[in-house]
């Protein structure tokens, strides 16, 4: 799975480019091969006519002068017209040295020379490369001292050939160059705007709260429709299964929620008649884990309420938070007293708005009895238990804070305890591990950022939940 998931992690962008980009690259390099090879072949012609044209030349000089050398102005002219060092080497019928450079290089072995037809090779004379041709001339002028055929031999230097053949290849270098960059440039925009419907759907999927499971609706190109539509089956089925979980936590709360009130009645009823001692402790712990119980099944029944398929059908209206806030406080103080707590409400509005523009009473009073119970079940007899409301400021809304002085909540499990059925304290057996879960829940309902921080001097633990302007 891994290996999978490695495997295909390459960009798409990249990828294209890639598949577009190389194979433009090795036509560019076969292109520059070919054009290479033209060239040199087309300069090789060049220079091998012209190495016949002063064969002949250096040949009717030879026998005309006799076997003299050719004069210091031939060769220069020579020079100034090839621009290269020519050397030559004249022999007789007879294969006799007639004039010219003795040490020039032979023909290779093995050729057999034909009268009258050249033959060209590469050689290495004086530390340079030379491009040489030898063949037979004939010479049927009688009143010559030389008479039949004769081996000319001439041999010239490649530095032109060679820097012809450069300026040519660096000229179609740049070329290509230039036409593989702007080739680049215009796969680069052509990927982009192909790949661009993915990017929006990369957004609008992007944009999407952890509830919201509406199929997709934005057009798509033909390619991406298969697999929006895949993505629309598994969001529906995801709903589907999602629903149908929540639905039997819901039905399965409520359906024990009455035998659980019978059980817990009657065993308390038995606990207050019952004289035996082992019977009374025997009760005591019914009673306690039959409340345990209709606890936890509270509150998965107000999870599902909460969760976000739960509160699809839930309304927002505008919701004043100060005055819920000291509703519930005031609620809750009896219980609180009865586990000997001090709970007390703050107002922090200081002539501020404290309302929140989408808010709905029955989470935002389930979110805020979680927390007073959670500092009530955790909290040692004495511990001091503050609700505040902040109003709304200029660059934030209202702010909803529960702060105590109890025995808190250690910095590195605090992102823990926000996920459901963890409970630090397992030996208190009166929590369910659901309290905090249901709170940030209701808060990511609302937009809302809620953070676990430190109470006052470092003691105890504060739930602040800052609500969207």
């Amino acid at each position: 799975m891994t290996e999978n998931a490695t495997a295909i992690s390459t960009s798409l962008r990249a990828r294209l480019l890639r598949w577009l980009l190389l194979p433009g690259l090795m036509l560019a390099f076969g292109l520059l091969a070919k054009n290479y090879l033209t060239v040199s072949e087309m300069a090789n012609r060049i220079q091998d006519r012209l190495l016949v044209a002063l064969a002949v030349t250096i040949s009717e000089h030879a026998i005309n002068s006799r076997g003299d050398l050719l004069s210091r102005d031939i060769e220069l002219l020579l020079e100034q017209f090839t621009r290269e060092n020519t050397y030559y080497r004249v022999q007789g019928p007879d294969g006799a040295f007639v004039t010219g450079d003795s040490g020039l290089p032979r023909l290779p072995a093995g050729i057999t020379l034909e009268p009258g037809v050249p033959h060209f090779y590469n050689a290495h004379y004086r530390n340079e490369d030379v491009r040489a041709v030898t063949m037979k001339y004939l010479v049927s002028n009688p009143s010559s001292n030389i008479y039949g055929w004769v081996t000319i031999d001439v041999s010239q230097t490649r530095r032109e050939r060679d820097n012809l053949i450069y300026d040519e290849l660096l000229g179609s270098t740049t070329d290509f160059l230039v036409l593989m960059f702007l080739g680049g440039v215009f796969a680069w925009i052509g990927v982009s705007r192909g790949l661009a419907p993915l990017r929006r759907l990369q957004q609008a999927i992007r944009r999407r709260s952890t509830d919201d499971l509406r199929p997709i609706r934005h057009a798509m190109p033909k390619e991406v429709t298969e697999v929006v539509r895949s993505l629309n089956a598994l969001l529906a089925r995801l709903e589907s299964s999602i629903t149908a979980n929540q639905r039997f936590i819901a039905d399965a709360s409520h359906q024990l929620r009455t035998p659980l009130a019978t059980v817990q009645a009657e065993a308390e009823w038995a606990l207050r008649n019952a004289s035996d001692q082992q019977d009374r402790q025997a009760l005591e712990r019914i009673v306690s884990q039959t409340r345990q119980t209709a606890r936890l099944a509270n509150q998965l029944l107000n999870l599902a309420r909460v969760s976000p398929e739960g509160r699809k059908a839930v309304r927002y209206e505008k919701t004043d938070l100060l005055a819920l806030a000291a509703s519930v406080t005031s609620g809750m103080v009896r219980h609180a007293i009865r586990h000997n707590i001090d709970l007390g409400f703050d107002d922090q509005s200081e002539g501020m708005s404290c309302e929140i523009e989408t808010g709905n009473e029955v989470l935002l009073q389930e979110m805020l009895c979680n927390l007073i119970e959670n500092a009530i079940v955790y909290g040692n007899p004495g511990t001091i238990v503050t609700v505040r409301v902040i109003g709304r400021g200029v660059a934030v809304g209202p702010v909803l804070e529960v702060e105590d002085n109890g025995p808190g909540i250690p910095e590195k499990d605090r992102d823990t305890v926000l996920e459901r059925f963890v409970r630090l304290d397992e030996q208190n057996g009166q929590g369910c591990g659901l309290g905090l879960a249901i709170v940030k829940e209701v808060a990511n309902a609302h937009q809302a950022v809620m953070s676990l921080e430190d109470g006052k001097d470092g003691v105890g633990l504060k739930v602040r939940i800052a609500f969207p302007r």
